[in-house]
């Protein structure tokens, strides 16, 4: 049977695209094998702004960012982390069990609910106006075709919008209340003794893992990068650091960190 085959863009420092390659590699077996995924990967260069080009910004991508599944099945591509992962787990049933399907997905809704920008750049304005600057250069090339222009237009609007906006001290501030709220919450879903009565590792007590726990530990793992782990509850930063040694995470992530090298500074 041929498989149905999708591209997946992203790039191996994006927080986003993490979350989805983790999704990826945790997704279990199909619900049946007409629904098995055959998932290409192709890297983004986002820090030579591979994203702002005519190509992806019109055709592949209209927020000019990753991840984005790309697929002749689809009527359109799929271009935000969250709707992707719901995608997969149409597919791949253990990623959002029946049993837990409704927790499961408000505790992601509200895990995308947070700016990672604004979390992993605070007090780095820079970063944002150094984002501003490649856009605004790609704007003032006299070539550029009407479509491209509108394209880098609303580009440059979201830029603002999300990056800029995003570093302001209050909005920094209200995520790191949120974050840390959140992960109180969640941090309480590791219980001593899973659902068979017996400890589990992964988050309800499971043996394996969901969409929430690939989503979470690369969220922890980002923060650690950052070095905020003191939005961490000391439980869960110990069952991330579990998580990191699995054969899934060094697949994905080998032995990188979350941030650049550049931008870990």
């Amino acid at each position: 049977m041929v498989l149905a085959k999708f591209a997946l863009y992203h790039n191996t420092y994006s927080v986003c695209s993490i979350m989805v390659r983790m999704t990826l590699a945790f997704r279990g077996a199909p619900k049946d094998e007409a629904s098995a995924m055959d998932v290409e990967e192709r890297i983004v260069d986002i820090f030579h702004e591979e994203q702002l080009s005519e190509d992806f910004l019109c055709t592949i991508n209209e927020l000019g960012q990753v991840p984005v599944l790309a697929s002749s099945n689809l009527p359109e591509n799929i271009n935000d982390s969250l709707d992707i992962t719901h995608f997969i787990a149409k597919s791949y049933p253990s990623l959002i069990p029946a049993t837990h399907s409704e927790q499961i997905t408000r505790l992601l809704f509200k895990l995308h609910d947070m700016n990672y920008f604004s979390l992993s750049f605070a007090g780095r304005s820079i970063v944002a106006t150094s984002i501003v600057a490649g856009v605004e250069k790609r704007l003032q090339q006299t070539d550029n075709s009407e479509r491209y222009r509108k394209a880098l237009e609303s580009k440059l609007d979201m830029v603002n919008r999300n990056k800029v906006g995003g570093l302001r001290p209050e909005i920094t501030m209200q995520m790191s209340e949120r974050a840390t709220a959140l992960m109180h919450e969640i941090d309480a879903l590791l219980p001593e003794k899973g659902v068979d009565g017996q400890a589990g590792p992964w988050l309800f007590g499971f043996q394996q893992p969901t969409a929430l726990d690939a989503h979470l530990i690369v969220f922890i793992a980002r923060m650690r990068d950052v070095n905020r782990l003191e939005l961490i509850p000391d439980k869960l930063q110990r069952y991330a650091e579990e998580a990191t040694r699995t054969a899934e995470w060094k697949q994905v992530m080998s032995t990188r960190r979350t941030m650049a090298p550049h931008d870990d500074k």
